[in-house]
């Protein structure tokens, strides 16, 4: 039987070692050592200091137009902009079904585009619904298979 393994991978581990070794020799014979390995993966561009690094024309037009730019744009204060209403509605109609999430129910009172204050159905995957278009877009589906 045969493994995947083949015998000369030793023979050649050994050679290998033994080849290091000469070079370290000869290296210390010259007054010299052996340069420091780079990690893998990764190139001597990006361990270089960013005064040293080399920049292709692209990257240099780009930093001095993007410097150029936050240098002359105006810093924008931010704005508090107040909810429409229909972003109160969504925030309320949120700000509910976490409650009756939390509270393990079922049900919650929401606020329906069409019909105002109303029952609202919630699932423990987040989705919610108004019961009543719930109820009209049913009876519309069993109209129309029936």
């Amino acid at each position: 039987m045969r493994s995947n393994i083949d015998h000369d991978v030793f023979i050649n581990q050994g050679k290998s070692i033994a080849l290091a070794i000469q070079v370290d020799n000869w290296l210390k014979a010259k007054g010299k050592s052996e340069p420091t390995q780079i990690p893998f993966g990764h190139s001597g561009l990006s361990h270089k200091p960013k005064s040293t690094e080399y920049k292709t024309g692209q990257q240099s037009m780009r930093e001095s137009m993007a410097h150029s730019v936050s240098t002359k744009r105006p810093v924008l204060a931010s704005l508090n902009k107040p909810l429409t209403k229909e972003q109160q509605r969504h925030k309320h109609n949120f700000e509910a079904k976490t409650a009756a999430l939390a509270a393990g129910e079922s049900t919650f009172e929401g606020k329906c585009s069409k019909h105002g204050e109303t029952d609202y159905r919630v699932y423990a995957s987040g989705k919610h619904y108004c019961i009543q278009c719930r109820g009209i877009i049913t009876k519309r589906h069993q109209e129309k298979t029936a």
